[in-house]
């Protein structure tokens, strides 16, 4: 049965007119500041739409090139050669090109790889360390090598105090247990240069339980017999 309405009930102001009258009332008071936030608001939407499709644009031709320069330097690799100065300019030329993009990220870490091979220490370094300026947490195993590279550049310097510096920093790399052994080995032939006996067996030690490969395990076990 539905309830009948009181007189009192009746004569009430209704709520929902009311609100569309105030708000009505508000933006005929109020047209130009709306419509100023309502331009800001779209331009906003327009600028933010304009930036993704430029940094996508700017992400896949940068892509392009990186692309082209791996392919060319898994090529000369698959035929037993090393990548040489041409490689080196094509990954060079994503840097130039493309310098705040992700393929010149990599592109870095390959020039570093490069350089090593060619002789170039110092071109090597900066290389490796641009690339680790940029590289996220979530790229544990290239920043993992990346050390590495390093410590071996400083290591062909005979700076054998930054070539542990880097190596360290290779070890405390989060997520980088697919090169400890390869990392702790680094370690122990630093301390091995070094002189220091003890902590060198106490890498070799470390590399040897965590290596998989049985020929890796003879030679360590015979470099561990050799210390001790």
């Amino acid at each position: 049965m539905v309830k009948k309405m009181t007189k009192k009930e009746l004569e009430k102001p209704d709520i929902f007119r009311l609100a569309i009258e105030r708000i009505t009332t508000y933006i005929s008071e109020n047209r130009s500041k709306i419509y100023l936030v309502s331009g800001i608001l779209t331009l906003l939407v327009l600028l933010s739409c304009g930036w993704y499709l430029y940094r996508m644009n700017y992400e896949n031709n940068a892509q392009k090139i990186y692309s082209k320069a791996n392919l060319e330097s898994i090529k000369i690799t698959m035929q037993g050669g090393n990548p040489d100065h041409n490689t080196l300019k094509m990954f060079s030329d994503v840097i130039s090109q493309y310098p705040s993009s992700k393929a010149a990220m990599m592109a870095n870490y390959q020039i570093g790889n490069i350089s090593y091979n060619l002789g170039d220490i110092e071109a090597s370094i900066k290389a490796y360390q641009e690339f680790l300026k940029e590289a996220p947490e979530s790229a544990g195993d290239l920043k993992t090598l990346a050390y590495n590279g390093i410590g071996y550049c400083y290591e062909a310097r005979s700076d054998f105090k930054n070539a542990l510096e880097s190596f360290e920093k290779a070890a405390a790399v989060k997520s980088a247990g697919s090169f400890e052994c390869i990392t702790y080995r680094n370690i122990a032939r630093i301390y091995e240069e070094m002189k220091n006996k003890e902590k060198a067996l106490e890498y070799y030690q470390k590399a040897l339980k965590k290596t998989s490969d049985p020929s890796m395990e003879v030679i360590l076990k015979r470099k561990i017999s050799t210390i001790t």
